[in-house]
């Protein structure tokens, strides 16, 4: 009889030790907290150039400073962003539309700036930006204007959709005008700087 006893008594503390253990594993798995990461999702965003509001500086240099300057509007263009950041985009430029703001013989250089020898209007007239990419703040592509085309780089910010283009410049050596004036006189001192410079306000709608 005190066989039988302590073999149920063992049983049973075997099925309480099992259960218990049981419990304890089960009781650690459901205690364990897991973090949710939840990924925002930007959605892309199109617009149209507003060519009404939007607006394309440029500037040459002599020495360090500013020696003439004026604008060009936007003909069309579009652009896509993701955030802050432009996915996709491209703009013409309308040739015809050169101005220049300087107090002296500003129409005479808007007219040499369309002339054959420079972006030659009559023949291209428009300048057309291809995106390549918006990457740390700063967009790259290529310029074709004149039929030619020239990189770009340019420190870009977008702020609710509108886009701001700081000054960059662009090497235009290979304008014909820079070219000839090479040819023609050795002395480099005397050369135009070829190096146009360029910024834009860009509005979307």
């Amino acid at each position: 009889m005190k066989k039988k006893l302590f073999f149920g008594v063992g049983i049973a503390a075997m099925m309480l030790a099992s259960c218990g253990e049981g419990t304890e594993e089960a009781s650690e798995e459901t205690d364990g907290t897991t973090d949710e990461v939840v990924e925002e999702v930007v959605e892309p965003v199109s617009y149209e150039i507003d060519t009404t509001a939007s607006i394309i500086n440029w500037y040459t240099t002599e020495g360090e400073e500013k020696g003439h300057w004026g604008t060009v509007k936007v003909l069309s263009g579009s652009y896509t962003t993701e955030g802050d950041v432009i996915t996709a985009a491209s703009l013409s430029a309308n040739m015809n539309t050169i101005t220049s703001d300087d107090e002296m013989g500003g129409e005479k250089l808007a007219g040499h700036l369309m002339a054959p020898d420079f972006f030659d209007v009559n023949q291209f007239a428009s300048a057309d930006f291809t995106f390549n990419r918006h990457e740390e703040g700063t967009v790259y592509g290529t310029l074709a204007s004149a039929g030619l085309e020239f990189p770009v780089e340019a420190a870009t910010t977008v702020t609710e959709g509108a886009v701001e283009i700081a000054e960059f410049k662009v090497d235009m050596s290979a304008l014909p005008f820079f070219v000839a004036e090479k040819e023609k006189e050795a002395d480099e001192s005397k050369h135009h700087d070829p190096m146009i410079g360029f910024s834009a306000s860009i509005v979307g709608k």
